[in-house]
């Protein structure tokens, strides 16, 4: 009897326990919420979704990819025993971008076999800003602006950018401006302000850019775009799972530049073109300089609004009888918020080979007054200085023995005629002895020089075929009529012609004649100004067939090799 008791009652917590595990997912409920249900274009929203009774695993959000950008997802779960029942609750939080403004609808989203009730969030469109200065909604703004708006070929533009926040923003990144046809550098460090607009208080974040056009015509400037997070104050939302940050997204407003072409009125071989060029020169204070001894002449080209790529070189002709052996040009950059100023710097050692005097010519470098609107010179003037004697004199030999045989003035001197025979004994045994080893140390020179010339005429050889290859494409560029690859052909001959002449073409310029300079700035102009005529090779090509670049090409590449740093320009 008792046997039985126990056994039903046994039966009965059974099936009281089964009661429960059947019942559980009947029991779950599933529903979702938003935080928010209008916001901004470009900010984020909150997408709650709570499981009770049941956790049926991870809800498909697939529904929700059309129109919306997932950018983060959490999970948290609980427990809890009420009336001896054990209770689960999962809560799933999404963080959804939308992809566009609108009235977007969030679908029912299935959770197993349940399924949360459809959402509706709208999403309001800001106002497109076609310049700068406006202010649109919103607690985090982006404004671009450029100075000036119209410039010349490869002239420089600032762009700023400024970013307004009313509100903390974290981990925030910011894209670069970017313009086809266009060199942008970023200038300096970030500048923090606050100002005061429409009554309102924002903190200001500036950062400002260079950029250099290198074609004319119209150029359109892409919005840049601000991904970060505005902080949230957790305990005033009163949810422990709401996060700290809310993620966000802004556009700025786009930019136009008008390019134009270089003006009609340049005549000059390098186009700069520039708010100040100028030319300073550091000489020796010394009056007078002795023959073979070094004199250290320092160049340097500063231009405001000009990279450092833009600066030529200068022009190095000097007077016979003077060798000049050039240091590696510096090149720099300096940046602030205004702007690049380049600077390029030519150190020169120049050594006199006689006496006399000597004037450096002048250095006349024209460009272009950007602010005035027309062409201008910076000028370096003229030199002269001194060249005395050898750096280091001998006396004659015969000196020292005329010296000695003056005349007696009685005949009790005449036992002076000694030293007439004994004098020549003292010196001209060291005398012989330098001879000697200065034969000797020619001798040697002689051999050492003679055994590289098997290697050198080897290495000379790639050069020469390099050069006849480049020559070949100048020719093939010409014959076709096809500007950029004319000059990509130049450049090529340049580097094999002039190893250190740093990708440009002063050095055509410069040894190639006045007829093959004006060519390569007409060719310049068809591909860097607005020129709607098909470019004609046939002048270029002539020039360069008959300028006296091609004399010595052997000898050139060389030499390239034989003095890398020192390149006589005498």
């Amino acid at each position: 009897m008792v046997a039985g008791y126990v056994t039903k009652k046994a039966a009965m917590a059974w099936l009281f326990v089964a009661s429960l595990l059947l019942a559980g997912p009947a029991m779950a409920a599933v529903s979702a919420h938003l935080d928010r249900q209008v916001i901004g274009e470009g900010e984020s929203v909150n997408l709650t979704i709570d499981i009770n009774g049941d956790d049926s695993g991870e809800p498909d959000t697939a529904g929700l990819e059309k129109d919306f950008e997932i950018l983060s997802r959490n999970q948290s779960s609980s427990y809890s025993l009420i009336n001896g029942s054990l209770h689960s609750n999962v809560n799933w939080q999404l963080v959804l971008r939308p992809r566009h403004a609108g009235s977007l609808h969030i679908p029912a989203l299935k959770v197993g076999d349940a399924q949360t009730q459809p959402l509706m969030l709208e999403v309001k469109q800001l106002a497109v800003r076609k310049g700068a200065g406006g202010q649109p909604e919103g607690d985090i703004w982006l404004d671009m602006a450029l100075q000036p708006e119209a410039v010349l070929v490869q002239q420089q533009t600032i762009i700023t950018i400024r970013i307004y926040q009313s509100a903390a923003l974290a981990q925030a990144q910011l894209t670069e401006p970017a313009a086809e046809h266009a060199i942008i550098e970023r200038l300096g460090e970030d500048k923090q302000y606050q100002v005061t607009k429409n009554g309102r208080n924002w903190q200001v974040t500036e950062r400002n850019y260079a950029l250099f056009p290198q074609q004319s015509g119209p150029l359109a400037i892409a919005p840049v775009q601000l991904d970060g997070a505005i902080v949230v104050n957790q305990q005033a939302m009163g949810s422990p799972f709401f996060q700290t940050s809310r993620p966000i997204r802004v556009r700025s407003n786009k930019l136009a530049l008008q390019v134009n072409p270089i003006p009609a009125a340049w005549h000059g071989v390098n186009w700069l073109p520039s708010t100040g060029v100028g030319l300073t020169e550091q000489w020796p204070s010394d009056a007078s300089f002795k023959v073979g001894e070094p004199i250290t002449r320092t160049i340097t080209l500063q231009a405001q609004g000009l990279s450092m790529s833009q600066l030529p070189a200068l022009p190095g002709l000097l007077p016979e009888r003077l060798k000049a052996y050039p240091d590696q040009p510096a090149l720099t950059d300096d940046k602030s918020d205004r702007g690049i100023t380049g600077k390029r710097r030519e150190k020169t050692a120049i050594i006199p080979t006689a006496p006399g005097t000597y004037i450096l010519p002048a250095i006349e470098l024209p460009w272009w007054n950007v602010n005035s609107g027309r062409m201008e010179t910076a000028e370096l003037p003229a030199r002269t200085f001194k060249v005395t004697g050898a750096l280091t004199a001998i006396a004659p030999i015969a000196a020292a023995p005329t010296a000695l045989l003056q005349p007696a003035q009685s005949s009790a001197a005449a036992p002076v005629a000694q030293p007439v025979t004994t004098t020549p004994e003292s010196w001209w045994k060291p005398v012989a002895i330098v001879a000697l080893c200065g034969w000797l140390l020619t001798l040697l020179y002689l051999f050492v020089k003679r055994r590289p010339h098997a290697k050198d005429d080897a290495q000379t050889a790639p050069a020469d075929q390099n050069l006849k290859a480049a020559r070949k494409a100048v020719r093939a560029a010409c014959s076709s009529g096809d500007a950029k690859g004319c000059e990509q052909a130049l450049l090529s001959f340049v580097t094999m012609r002039w190893p250190d002449a740093g990708g440009s073409l002063t050095p055509l310029r410069r040894y190639g004649g006045d007829a093959l300079a004006r060519q390569i700035t007409d060719l310049e102009q068809h591909l860097y100004a607005s020129s709607a005529s098909a470019w004609q090779g046939t002048d270029l090509l002539a020039a360069f067939e008959q300028s006296q670049i091609h004399t010595d090409d052997k000898q050139s590449a060389a030499g390239a090799k034989a003095l890398p740093g020192l390149y006589p320009d005498q």
